[in-house]
């Protein structure tokens, strides 16, 4: 993807998300090791790694990956490549063998620049430092490895605590408002960039018979992404950071929060949300999206590649940024997003070979490939849309910032009290005043302000 300078915004006590379950950081660790010449690491490529891998058993993503170890065992004879399952409900055992030392060669989920339990894991000298790596030309080229990743997927690479470069992204994923062409155009209704516009919109569909939103009433993060970004248009991500989580203030200090949690109000009175969303799963919830029972869906820029199977091929999919708030005090143009990082065990017996796999999995002929494969949006420059999904690139080049999702409040005491109570707001079970109260009662019992 062709994109403008995005100014990545980081205050150095941010935190983030990069897979469902996070790391908790290491007790301990090895002393830092030293790597390989960084300009001669590719003569010494030999051995046997083992490679962290998000795809699961039986998916292409992963048939994808074990085709592309095969090619470098091809390209390098006597190495082995062996794939692990990473994600998810594997990252408990993963992390408990890291902290033992037996972590394996590459690995998902142990450094993102924006959290800090995953630097402590850079910290504690358990992950090689990728910079030396990234800054060495190559001797094909001349370029360098690092010119080939986007501003936007360098500010979750670099440790803000050292400088060194940590973990590199084979994807990125961003929240958008995705929309149904045909039915917007059908109904004569403008595509909405501004949030008095998607009010209009969500009263037009109704109107029309067809449920605004899709949302699932059964992942309580995935109806925060509403609460999110309303507070990121009208508090900014800083301040909802500092109150959320690291308890800077009252939630009742700034009444953009009330604005923000009114909005989710205004869509459940509407009557915008999807019927029946409280029992639907969110794979269900996507579905009706995509059979043209739903208008638009906030999620993560993994929704097409992640229900690619069930997509009529006539479906003309719409891709905006949330829409601007008028009067918010926030970024009106900055959007979450979060990657999904590879990182090297810097204990590793055979970091060439680990070094040759991550530079080919983030070079722009796999990238590109995989974009048109499975609808992955890279950080790596040059690399286009996802196909499915023309214009997020745009939505992502026109962004003023991109900022870790969720605030920040993964694996924190705030995270599942915030979400529950967007939940019941909702829910219809409490208005919005009662919900910040609510908040405001229970982050002081965890900030202790």
């Amino acid at each position: 993807m062709k994109l403008k300078r995005i100014r990545f915004s980081l205050p150095l006590a941010m935190a983030g998300v990069l897979l469902a379950a996070c790391s908790s950081g290491p007790v301990g660790g090895p002393p830092a090791s030293e790597g390989p010449d960084p300009n001669t690491w590719r003569d010494n490529i030999s051995g046997s790694i083992e490679v962290g891998v998000i795809p699961a058993e039986g998916t292409p993503g992963l048939a994808y990956l074990e085709k592309l170890a095969r090619e470098i065992e091809a390209d390098y004879p006597g190495t082995k490549i062996t794939l692990t399952f990473a994600n998810s409900e594997a990252r408990p055992a993963l992390e408990q063998r890291w902290r033992s030392g037996d972590g394996p060669d590459v690995d998902y989920g142990m450094f993102d620049g924006t959290v800090p339990s995953q630097r402590v894991w850079a910290n504690d000298g358990f992950l090689l430092d990728l910079k030396p790596y990234l800054d060495a030309p190559d001797p094909t080229t001349g370029k360098t490895w690092g010119e080939s990743f986007t501003p936007a997927a360098s500010g979750f690479m670099v440790n803000p605590d050292n400088g060194g470069v940590y973990g590199v992204p084979s994807e990125l994923s961003t929240q958008v408002l995705f929309y149904n062409k045909k039915i917007f155009a059908e109904s004569g209704i403008k595509p909405p960039t501004t949030w008095d516009e998607l009010m209009k919109a969500s009263a037009d569909l109704k109107a029309a018979g067809v449920d605004p939103i899709a949302i699932t009433g059964l992942y309580q993060p995935y109806m925060g992404m509403w609460s999110d970004n309303l507070w990121l248009r009208e508090v900014g991500w800083t301040t909802a950071n500092d109150v959320l989580v690291n308890g800077k203030g009252r939630i009742t200090d700034d009444p953009g929060f009330l604005r923000g949690l009114q909005k989710v109000q205004d869509l459940r009175d509407g009557g915008y949300l999807m019927s029946g969303f409280q029992g639907t799963d969110f794979t269900a919830a996507q579905a009706q999206f995509f059979q043209g029972k739903t208008g638009m869906i906030l999620m993560g820029s993994w929704l097409v590649s992640e229900m690619k199977d069930v997509i009529p091929d006539d479906f003309e999919i719409g891709v905006l940024p949330f829409p601007e708030v008028a009067g918010g005090a926030g970024d009106q143009k900055a959007i979450m997003a979060a990657p999904q990082q590879m990182s090297i065990n810097a204990k590793s017996e055979n970091i060439p070979l680990a070094l040759e796999w991550v530079r080919r999995v983030t070079s722009p002929e796999v990238q590109a490939e995989r974009a048109e494969k499975f609808g992955e949006l890279s950080g790596v420059v040059g690399v286009p849309s996802p196909s499915g999904v023309t214009g997020i690139d745009t939505v992502m080049a026109d962004a003023s910032a991109l900022v870790p999702r969720e605030f920040a409040m993964k694996d924190t005491e705030a995270y599942d009290v915030v979400y529950a109570e967007v939940t019941r707001l909702m829910f219809g079970e409490q208005d919005a005043t009662q919900t910040l109260a609510r908040l405001d009662e229970q982050l002081r019992k965890i900030h202790k302000n």
